[in-house]
């Protein structure tokens, strides 16, 4: 099995892991092979509503062209997740289905999740050897491309998990309105935890 993570050590002569480091290593890894694959879920999920609720108020719901839409602009791989969040939000914008500071916030989250969701995709996790008091650790680190082309990381410790968590579940709740406001859902759904 190939070993998906690089390892960068404090002390280059000792460039070796002993068993209870190497198996922290693989724990590690492990867990966020793990959060990977349930982050590019739940962006999926949301790229899903983007499209069901994109489709429901440009193409009308006996219409032929349903077909057409779907595989042509919303299927279309040539069609970004960006440009889709531009073509709902202008939407939403323009039908006022959300209020101007919810639809602030939710632009402001998709946006943030896509540029989350590329740095998953596409970067490498990483290990770093740190000093933490008398102990020495393997902190994790998510390295990407960043946009300008520059090589960038993220230190993947809970606040960056719990921000995370927290647009995703602001970002569903406030599509989740939307879908209730178009009868996809019934406003009971608002109120069940």
């Amino acid at each position: 099995m190939v070993e998906h993570y690089q390892i960068k050590f404090l002390d280059k002569s000792r460039e070796t892991l002993n068993p209870q480091e190497r198996a922290n290593v693989i724990e590690q890894t492990n867990t966020l092979k793990h959060i990977r694959g349930n982050f590019l879920d739940y962006i999926i999920e949301i790229e899903l509503i983007i499209s069901i609720l994109t489709e429901d108020f440009m193409i009308h719901k006996k219409s032929n062209l349903r077909k057409v839409f779907r595989k042509n602009i919303l299927n279309n791989k040539g069609v970004t997740l960006k440009q889709k969040i531009e073509i709902l939000s202008e939407i939403i914008k323009e039908k006022k289905v959300l209020k101007e500071s919810d639809l602030k916030v939710l632009n402001r989250n998709l946006n943030s999740l896509r540029d989350d969701r590329n740095r998953w995709a596409h970067g490498v996790i990483h290990f770093k050897q740190e000093k933490q008091g008398q102990n020495i650790k393997f902190q994790s680190y998510l390295n990407y491309i960043n946009s300008e082309g520059n090589e960038s990381e993220i230190i993947l410790v809970d606040p960056y998990f719990d921000d995370l968590t927290s647009k995703f579940n602001i970002t569903r709740n406030l599509l989740v309105r939307v879908l209730v406001k178009r009868g996809f859902l019934s406003k009971d759904y608002l109120f069940k935890k």
